[in-house]
């Protein structure tokens, strides 16, 4: 076979294999004209047979007419059009369904991947035989130019990808792919997001059903306009993240260790701290009985705080349902670890039409406030101990030191911090400062106070040890390690009080009790709410987030 005849037999080979190139718009009027012609260049050039799909998207700006005037006249083109937003990933899921080609590929309009790397990228699944191919703008040969920011949080996202779902992969979120349409067809019902998230859950799942994935370095360069939006996109593919680690076998071996690590490390307190029954007989049930009283109070004000923030964030929810939605998010956190219960709380209020996004922003805003009280309060215990001669041992110099430098760090970020998550509300934001902070106090100073109550039921007053004990007790039982911090926040809370003097049963016997008081109320109180609302337990930790936008 000569040369020529060699060359003209793979030519004919690759016009068996049927490409689709899908093209995802919505709003891009400014650039699908180009992006069009750019890939029908680039098709070209390939060899192979293809069709171009123009899954548009519920546009408002014209790109409907410019896909179906493209569509009119080139053949080769076809235009879906949605008259409601579907979200980026249920567009691509529809496109492939009605697609011919063998092979699936997707490209974003802004065509920021190079062009150079198509071919490659469609050989991997027909020549090579992959079953999914997908560029890469993290591997050591890539070249990707974005700014610092969104390049931070790319790396930071697909780290979390890698750990908690196990992918082998650098990058799942370049819009530069292609499906073997056999492959990507068998898994789409499995595929739970509609949005952004829909290009992770379909390389995990694929991955998961042992399909071969190639991973491709390209040239990659930031188009002017982007519709991601960073901060509310950054939380709620976090969120997506949690959602799919939490239907995973990995969350159920973690929640396995987890309860185990709490009752190791409960048992070893008990051993060490020398409990016993009578420690615990000796409790005022009057006193114990009005700090649960106490602590019930606290929800209210959550629940006040939360539908402050949510106002000032443009959505009117009202306080009872606050409450309840707080109370649902709080059992969550004390009975699966890994801060799931911020994941039920976006659930709960999208009963009352809250954005996924808009819940996040809210709860960052907690987080971040509750930070700062708690580090301020353990501040202020210090000082309040320097009369005391333990106030000048080692660990409590350190902790002042440690206490001083976390105010510091947080004070120059806060403004910083709240104006990102916050830019939707602006000034408002700013007007409503003091009485989150004012409302987060009131929270903090009812936990101490709780915790103040039981010691006081054990015959021993020392306010200001108990508010260093748990403040630093809360830091860290934010570790998600166990389950409502189990285990993790008995053993801070009795070393601080059995370092400050108290019995060390004593102080055991008090973080035990303190802290069953506090997950009990939580538990029953957020049992409670999920019979109010109507909702299963299983529906706000499994059931998935609709698309935010």
């Amino acid at each position: 076979m000569t040369k020529n005849e060699t060359l003209n037999s793979k030519r004919k080979a690759l016009t068996k294999v049927k490409v689709t190139i899908v093209l995802p718009a919505f709003n891009e009027a400014k650039r699908l004209r180009k992006a069009v012609e750019e890939v029908k260049r680039w098709m070209d050039k390939t060899g192979y047979d293809y069709e171009i799909i123009i899954a548009e998207d519920g546009s408002t700006d014209g790109t409907d007419k410019i896909a179906s005037e493209l569509a009119r006249d080139d053949p080769k083109i076809k235009h879906l059009h949605s008259d409601e937003r579907l979200g980026r990933g249920k567009a691509l899921t529809r496109a492939f369904k009605q697609a011919e080609g063998d092979v699936l590929v997707y490209l974003d309009v802004d065509l920021s991947t190079d062009m150079k790397h198509l071919k490659e990228l469609i050989d991997a699944i027909a020549k090579e035989g992959y079953d999914f191919a997908t560029g890469s703008r993290l591997m050591k040969e890539s070249q990707a130019e974005r700014p610092f920011k969104r390049d931070f949080a790319s790396k930071v996202y697909n780290f979390l990808v890698r750990f908690m779902l196990g992918s082998k992969l650098r990058d799942h979120q370049c819009g530069f792919k292609a499906f073997r349409k056999s492959a990507v067809l068998s898994l789409l019902d499995d595929v739970k997001d509609n949005h952004w998230f829909w290009d992770t859950e379909v390389l995990v799942l694929a991955q998961r059903r042992g399909f071969r994935v190639k991973e491709i370095p390209v040239r990659w360069k930031q188009s002017g306009e982007t519709k991601v939006r960073f901060t509310k996109d950054v939380l709620y593919m976090f969120a997506q993240i949690l959602r799919m680690w939490m239907e995973s076998r990995r969350s159920k071996k973690f929640f396995l260790f987890s309860v185990l690590l709490s009752a190791v490390i409960l048992i070893g307190l008990a051993f060490w701290s020398g409990f016993n029954l009578s420690i615990l007989s000796k409790a005022d049930v009057r006193l114990l009985t009005f700090a649960s009283l106490v602590y019930l109070t606290s929800f209210v004000v959550r629940g006040y705080r939360y539908e402050y923030i949510l106002s000032k964030l443009g959505f009117a929810v009202p306080l009872g349902f606050c409450i309840e939605g707080v109370a649902v998010s709080q059992m969550a956190n004390v009975i699966i670890p890994a801060r799931v219960g911020d994941l039920a709380r976006v659930y709960v209020f999208k009963l009352k039409d809250v954005p996924v996004s808009t819940s996040l922003s809210g709860l960052a805003v907690e987080r971040i406030f509750d930070l700062f009280v708690v580090i301020l309060l353990a501040f202020v215990a210090i000082v309040a101990m320097s009369s005391y001669k333990l106030a000048t041992t080692p660990i409590y110099a350190v902790l002042l030191l440690l206490m001083i430098l976390a105010v510091m760090y947080i004070l120059a970020r806060m403004e910083n911090v709240i104006g990102k998550i916050m830019r939707d509300a602006g000034k408002a934001m700013k007007r409503g400062f003091v009485v989150v902070a004012l409302t987060t106090l009131i929270i903090w100073l009812i936990d101490s106070l709780v915790c103040y109550v039981i010691l006081l039921a054990f015959g021993i007053s020392d306010f200001a040890v108990v508010i260093l004990a748990v403040s630093i007790a809360n830091i860290a039982k934010a570790i998600p390690i166990t389950p409502g911090g189990i285990g993790t926040y008995e053993a801070v809370m009795t070393g601080i009080l059995a370092t400050a003097g108290i019995n060390s049963g004593v102080a055991f016997v008090v973080s035990l009790v303190d802290h069953t008081i506090k997950n009990l109320i939580t538990v029953v109180l957020g049992g409670l709410s999920l019979a109010s609302l109507n909702i299963r337990l299983s529906e706000i930790t499994c059931e998935r987030i609709e698309n935010p936008h």
